[in-house]
């Protein structure tokens, strides 16, 4: 028969006692909780929670929700998508778009053929992104009135204090405002800028200069075709002027009466003038070289609107070209325009 351990038995010695013993730590701890009433599930009474107040003020912490910077959110995967470009086909032109831009063009495309869905979606969507530009437009416009309104009165109490005025960028002047299409800006928006368009009015003034001295050089009575008569650099000089903001520009009359300030300055010194305003602009030419006659000033002017042309159509590819290649792409274009002229 099995004998029962669970009973006391006695040892060699005669002793009596039971399985394992605890220790005395263990003994301490469990005194310590009969003395103060804690223990397992029971904290001390000062660590308790207060009936009524919560154990998390800050409540449960929320689990991580990337956003629109992160590359793995919904939001960011959707407009990558959106603006990733493809090759789409415009008659014998393939070119690459944004794919949310292929995505309404196959809806207009579906709509003009009588989609009636399609239609409703696009006239919809047009109304209100007509709605947004108009709020834009008008909150630019609210902006720009009350920029151009105090600069206006910074100026004028300037001026009427004999003190040199303000020149704000962008100029007011140069801000105008459009009531259908917005603002927009037709002067220098920049110091860089700035400098831009001071050295076309000095080559411009140059210009004319030069021009005195052509027609001061010629000395010959007036041909029988004025495009034989001196006038390129009048006719450059012009072009520099129309292409500056409206307040830089030299007015019609002011260009008279400096060109006959000019008829009576000494030839010596108009030399001199001359050669040192080419001087200025880092320009070297000769002292009392003349311009050609105009007709040559027409076609050169002709010649570079042609090249304009061509480099806004894209038949002109400069990108990456060394000077000697894209001189012999400007002299292929320079052939090909005189023959199509003659």
């Amino acid at each position: 028969m099995a004998r029962d351990d669970s009973k006391p038995r006695k040892d060699g010695k005669g002793s009596r006692h039971r399985g394992p013993r605890l220790t005395e730590e263990s003994i301490e701890r469990i005194k310590n909780e009969l003395r103060t009433g804690t223990g397992y599930k029971r904290p001390p009474k000062h660590t308790r929670f207060k009936k009524g107040q919560s154990g998390n003020p800050r409540g449960r912490p929320k689990k991580d929700d990337p956003g629109m910077g992160d590359a793995r959110s919904i939001d960011a995967l959707v407009l990558k998508q959106a603006e990733r470009r493809i090759a789409v086909r415009e008659g014998e032109k393939i070119k690459e778009i944004p794919a949310i831009e292929a995505v309404l063009l196959a809806q207009y495309v579906s709509a003009s053929k009588g989609n009636s869905h399609a239609q409703r979606h696009i006239i919809e969507r047009y109304e209100r992104a007509e709605r947004a530009r108009r709020r834009r437009i008008e909150a630019e416009i609210a902006i720009w009135e009350s920029y151009i309104s105090k600069l206006r009165e910074a100026i004028a109490e300037a001026e009427r204090n004999g003190e040199p005025p303000p020149e704000p960028l962008p100029h007011p002047d140069d801000v105008v405002i459009d009531h259908e299409t917005g603002v927009r800006f037709i002067g220098p928006l920049h110091e860089e800028d700035v400098r831009r368009v001071e050295q076309t009015c000095r080559m411009r003034d140059v210009l004319f200069m030069q021009y005195a001295l052509d027609r001061r050089q010629s000395g010959k009575p007036e041909c029988e075709d004025p495009l034989d008569e001196p006038g390129s650099a009048l006719l450059h000089a012009n072009m520099f002027n129309r292409s500056v903001p409206k307040r830089f520009r030299v007015s019609d009359d002011k260009i008279c009466v400096r060109l006959l300030d000019y008829d009576c300055v000494p030839k010596r010194q108009l030399f001199k003038d001359v050669y040192q305003g080419w001087r200025s602009l880092g320009v070297k030419i000769p002292r009392g070289r003349t311009f050609p006659p105009l007709r040559t000033g027409i076609e050169t002017a002709g010649f570079f609107a042609e090249l304009v042309r061509r480099f806004d159509d894209g038949h002109l590819d400069v990108d990456g070209s060394t000077l000697e290649e894209l001189a012999a792409k400007i002299e292929a274009v320079f052939w090909e325009w005189k023959q199509a002229k003659e």
